[in-house]
């Protein structure tokens, strides 16, 4: 079918269909279900009659990245406050995996006193890849509706005949900047997700942006995508006490004034623009240090050579991986987040750092002006003249800084997780029918 139109017809149950759910309706299911795949022993489902059971919505865990990205923060936000939102429905987040098992199980495991569980296959990549993607078995399905699930919110449309799926697409960056992706992700975007849109109850797009690519590059009908923003958590985001940061900048000998960037650093967010930024910044801002957090990325060794030929080798400093504590802290401590970026579905960092009271510039790029609004400075991210100004004003300029403080707190307010989960909520209700 064709990407414009509507999602297919489904059957009515009892010919493979997706089951709808009356409000406060429970469903029928199956015995105990075990919460892992392949051999071993799992957690068990707690066992529930025939007759009777809570609605079960499983959300989608990519693990093609470190684990700690924008996908990974939006999925452990959505499911940990959707579990505490609805508590009559059960929550999983399902993954695939077969190495590093130790390491993958305890990075999955909820942290205690969650509503929601785990749910892992033990399937090598490749082996899903050729079932999935060449030979269309549903093998993804088969094991979600075998353990009586009712929705599945996929990152990557599997094969489905009988399970409704919500899908959330965070960019297109594959089409809109092919050079910079890897041929096994052009391959998953554009043989496996473009034509699953087809078989998706429900289009989620994180920003207006990405529902523009979605549209004028894939074709689909702007009435089949819901833009439902992500968030930040102010409860962790927020400005600290000066007296609470000393032991931060002692841990990790940063610079008494400094502009903090955040990774990983790729061809799309390459730090070398932000470097020439840097190189011509007056002398009297001379000592302004670069603090880089976040992987390394594939730059690391272009971006240190780059920094020597500046000279600037002394005040450019590599974090990498902080945690989310002194992440905040560091924020705090920065004089601004430069966030130069040529593509971004969203920008995360960027609300981060406004949520700390942090200034940020930041890029015309992707959906980037879409999420810092009127509250950021924006350039062209390959532009050291433009950057290196806005440096300046930020530095040098007190009132300038105040005003995007200001501005940023308020923005950053705007766009808190729980309006997230409370509008995907509303669409898992949508097509369940409840």
């Amino acid at each position: 079918m064709a990407l414009g139109g509507p999602a297919r017809p489904r059957p009515r149950r009892g010919s493979g269909g997706a089951r709808r759910v009356a409000p406060g309706a429970l469903l029928p299911g199956a015995g105990p279900r075990r919460l892992r795949g392949g051999r071993g022993r799992g957690e068990a489902l707690p066992r529930r009659s025939r007759e009777a059971r809570a609605v079960r919505i499983v959300i989608e865990e990519p693990l093609h990245g470190s684990g700690r990205g924008g996908v990974a923060v939006y999925n452990r936000r959505l499911i940990t406050l959707l579990s505490e939102m609805d508590p009559e429905t059960e929550y999983l987040l399902f993954t695939y995996y077969f190495g590093g098992h130790p390491d993958v199980a305890a990075r999955l495991a909820p942290p205690p006193g969650a509503r929601w569980k785990r749910l892992h296959a033990r399937w090598p990549e490749r082996v899903v890849r050729k079932a999935e993607w060449g030979w269309k078995v549903p093998l993804v399905e088969s094991y979600l509706a075998a353990r009586g699930a009712d929705l599945y919110h996929c990152h990557r449309v599997p094969v489905t005949k009988r399970v409704p799926l919500v899908t959330t697409v965070h960019d297109l960056f594959t089409e809109v900047h092919p050079e910079w992706s890897s041929g096994w992700m052009k391959e998953l975007f554009g043989e496996v997700v473009r034509p699953g849109l087809g078989r998706v109850e429900r289009i989620l797009s994180i920003s207006e942006g990405t529902k523009k690519d979605l549209v004028e590059r894939w074709g689909v009908a702007p009435e089949r995508i819901q833009v439902i923003h992500e968030g930040v958590d102010g409860g962790v985001f927020k400005p600290l006490p000066k007296e609470t940061l000393a032991h931060v900048r002692a841990q990790y000998r940063l610079p008494e004034r400094f502009l903090m960037m955040v990774g990983p650093f790729d061809p799309w967010c390459d730090p070398r623009w932000t470097l020439e930024a840097l190189a011509r910044l007056p002398s009297h801002l001379g000592t302004v240090g670069l603090v880089m957090a976040g992987p390394r990325g594939s730059l690391y060794e272009d971006v240190q050579r780059r920094a020597a030929e500046l000279g600037l080798s002394r005040r450019v400093q590599w974090l990498g991986y902080v945690p989310q504590a002194d992440l905040v802290a560091a924020y705090n401590l920065a004089q601004a987040l430069m966030f130069a970026s040529g593509y971004e579905g969203f920008g995360l960092p960027v609300l981060e750092a406004m949520s700390c009271g942090t200034p940020v510039v930041t890029s015309r790029s992707g959906a980037l002006p879409e999420v810092a609004g009127e509250a950021a400075l924006l350039c062209d991210y390959d532009s050291p003249e433009q950057l290196a100004a806005a440096m300046v004003q930020v530095l040098d300029d007190g009132a300038v800084r105040a005003d995007l403080r200001e501005k940023g707190l308020r923005r950053a307010a705007a766009l808190p997780w729980e309006k997230t989960a409370r509008e995907t909520l509303a669409v898992y209700r949508s097509v369940l029918g409840r």
